[in-house]
């Protein structure tokens, strides 16, 4: 069995967040410690856990020159990361991108596993350990309004917080992301299932946007449909149209040439983004102008005025500044003539490719 936590056998208390309102305070304060925060610590980077009291020590890890750039960093899903190389005893790199293991039997023979299970086994265990502080929590509140709403505006920061360390990680850990997703999205069903009559109207909102995500939500831009297209791209005039625009975006001084296929075709996929964001080269007023390109051109549907807040999701500047959509909004298109021509030549390919479905 792999602790993830810490097993502890500390005398019942109850929550800084309960005590706070049952002593009747009504003033705004930091709250480190509430139903589901250690949660937290599955996708916390080292420097966050550094304080938490988890007794990791990396120097226990055998082959330790092999994992250290990991460590090193202190990448997110750093917890996951410790547990997986501080219990592995023969390690082959396949089963790590996997998610095998091969771990010590009780019986000292070697056998491998998912490791998956365990992972998921900790997570539900500090699920219902934290529930069942919350039930007693809330059956005792007699500020049941401030108490419920302040812990989902606590838990939806730290669903936001996670949503961002599985967007900006690289390492193969950060999939493992996806199974703590699982758990908040859990804990959001039955906050709206059995709060509901104490949710403010904008925590319901949110909640229920998460909870019944709408399929017609617009994650990022979609292809127009053309008239050479028929019925629609095929798979195949897909491929040759968004490699087409990727390299001619490289090949123009647009973008990073690091970029890759997959992330260019999520931007014209109407996908959420779960890859790096693109490295726009240019002046911000060129990407603005990009977007002008794309709509004057019929490139992509309608976006419901949604495309600032798209460009901001998918691209950063080179300098690893983020792109403000509102200043990007107030920005005023580019005057640089060439530059615009260029940019309309990277979707030349709209004009020449004919897909039949």
């Amino acid at each position: 069995m792999i602790d993830f936590l810490p097993v502890l056998d500390n005398d019942f208390d109850f929550s800084p967040l309960f005590q706070h309102f049952e002593e009747g305070n009504k003033d705004e304060v930091e709250f480190g410690v509430y139903p589901f925060s250690k949660l937290r610590y599955f996708f916390w980077d080292k420097e966050s856990l550094r304080p938490k009291g988890l007794n990791i020590d990396e120097t226990k890890i055998e082959n330790f020159d092999m994992f250290k750039n990991i460590f090193i960093r202190g990448d997110y899903f750093y917890l996951i990361a410790y547990h997986y190389f501080i219990n592995v005893k023969e390690y082959e790199f396949e089963y790590k991108v996997e998610g095998k293991m091969r771990i010590e039997g009780e019986g000292g023979e070697l056998k491998m596993v998912s490791f998956f299970e365990p992972l998921y086994n900790a997570l539900l265990k500090e699920k219902t350990k934290s529930q069942t502080l919350l039930r007693h929590e809330y059956i005792l509140s007699k500020n049941k309004f401030n108490y419920i709403n302040k812990l989902t505006e606590l838990l939806l920061s730290d669903y936001n917080d996670l949503d961002d360390a599985i967007r900006k990680e690289k390492n193969v850990f950060s999939k493992y992301g996806i199974a703590v997703k699982e758990i908040y999205l859990d804990i959001f069903r039955d906050f709206y299932s059995n709060f509901v009559d104490y949710l403010s109207k904008d925590n319901f909102n949110t909640l229920k946007k998460i909870v019944y995500p709408s399929k017609k939500e617009i994650q990022s831009f979609q292809i127009e449909n053309r008239p050479n297209f028929k019925k629609g791209l095929t798979d195949e005039a897909r491929r040759v149209v968004i490699n087409s625009i990727k390299n001619s975006l490289i090949g123009n001084g647009f973008i990073s040439n690091v970029t890759t296929y997959e992330q260019v075709d999520d931007l014209f996929n109407n996908r959420r983004r779960e890859r790096d964001k693109i490295i726009w080269l240019k002046a911000p007023s060129l990407l603005r102008s990009f977007y002008k390109v794309l709509n004057d051109k019929n490139i992509i549907s309608s976006t419901n005025n949604t495309h600032w807040k798209i460009l901001s999701d998918f691209f950063i500047y080179k300098d690893n500044a983020e792109v403000n959509s509102d200043k990007l909004k107030d920005l005023k298109y580019s005057t640089n003539q060439l530059d615009i021509l260029n940019i309309e030549s990277c979707f030349r390919i709209f004009d020449e490719i004919v897909s039949i479905k």
